[in-house]
């Protein structure tokens, strides 16, 4: 539970043309780590750009010493190797705290009409202002979205570096979401939190396709 375990979030960048190369070795270290303890919730690739993955895993007990049995693991040195010439070294690892505990992904939840799967929109968000204040607000914004068909999946914050990471899923392409979002921001309780935005001093929202574990 999100009281209890010790949740990180692994950001990187897959090279260009590398996706389809790296995916398979990315499941092989996500059963690696799931022998050493660890618990994959959620993972994103960003597809508008060179493909970002996020993921979001986590580790009941003690998660410095998990990593180290993990790093040491002779089967995780070799996929290190193999996965080198597939990802750059820009990895962001960090320890954050659960704020909307991760939905699953299952082939059932994901899938969306005519054949296609729903896209994940993942937002990060530069935070002033206060935490608290910003939370409160945001709070009363999960359950407006999901009365409009954009369902929460996760939420998580890292508060040494004032950065909240969040996704909802929709049901379209890419091109139709500004025009699905209309009817959110004319409802009357999405107005009423406007002031949302004087907490974020900068934020950026991608498309992303959600991964099965």
């Amino acid at each position: 539970m999100p009281g209890t375990d010790h949740f990180t979030l692994h950001r990187f960048t897959i090279k260009p043309r590398h996706l389809e190369q790296y995916l398979p070795l990315w499941r092989r270290e996500v059963e690696i780590r799931r022998d050493h303890g660890f618990t994959t919730h959620r993972a994103f690739v960003e597809t508008d750009a060179e493909p970002k993955l996020t993921w979001l895993y986590s580790h009941a007990t003690d998660s410095a010493a998990a990593e180290e049995a993990c790093a040491a693991d002779p089967r995780q040195q070799e996929l290190d190797e193999l996965k080198a010439p597939h990802v750059f070294r820009n990895h962001l690892v960090r320890p954050v705290d659960v704020e909307y505990f991760p939905t699953p992904a299952t082939p059932e939840s994901i899938a969306g009409q005519a054949g296609r799967e729903r896209i994940a929109i993942m937002r990060r968000y530069s935070i002033v202002n206060g935490w608290d204040d910003f939370l409160d607000v945001w709070r009363r914004i999960v359950p407006v979205r999901e009365r409009h068909g954009f369902r929460c999946l996760f939420a998580v914050a890292d508060r040494p570096r004032d950065m909240f990471t969040w996704a909802f899923d929709f049901d379209g392409e890419w091109a139709d979401f500004p025009a699905a979002q209309r009817g959110y921001y004319h409802d009357p309780s999405r107005v009423e939190l406007r002031g949302v935005f004087d907490h974020m001093a900068d934020y950026s929202i991608h498309p992303a396709q959600q991964l099965l574990v």
